[in-house]
C-alpha cells in the first residue's frame, strides 16, 4: 500500500506542501497544492530541486525539519529492532596452574 503524503507546511493563503516517499524508486518528492484561489494546481519536485529553489523560504525550513525528524525516527526504530550488543567477556587467567617440577 502506498504511503500517503505527509503535510509539512501550509501558508496563510491555503497553499500546502507535502512530502511523499516513492518506495518503488526509493525517492522523495515535495508536492505543492495551491489554494483554490490560486488555481488549485499541484506541482511536484524532487527534494533536492525544491530545496535549491525554496530552501530559504519558510516551506524550505519546514522541509528540512521534517527530513531531520524522519531520519531521527528511522534511527530510533532501527536501534529498537536491533538486538542488544553482546557483552564482551574478559577472560583473564586469574589462577594458572604451574606444575613445575625440577
Amino acid at each position: 500500500m502506498p504511503e500517503a503524503p505527509k503535510q509539512f507546511a501550509a501558508s496563510a493563503n491555503g497553499d500546502k506542501w507535502f512530502l511523499l516517499h516513492n518506495e518503488t524508486a526509493d525517492e522523495q518528492f515535495v508536492i505543492h497544492r495551491a489554494s483554490a484561489a490560486s488555481g488549485g494546481t499541484e506541482t511536484r519536485w524532487p527534494v533536492s530541486s525544491f530545496l535549491e529553489l525554496f530552501g530559504d523560504h519558510p516551506q524550505g525550513h519546514a522541509l528540512r525539519e521534517e527530513l531531520r525528524d524522519a531520519v531521527s525516527a528511522e534511527e530510533k526504530a532501527t536501534s529498537e529492532r536491533s538486538p542488544a550488543a553482546p557483552k564482551t567477556v574478559n577472560s583473564f587467567p586469574w589462577s594458572r596452574r604451574t606444575d613445575r617440577t625440577g
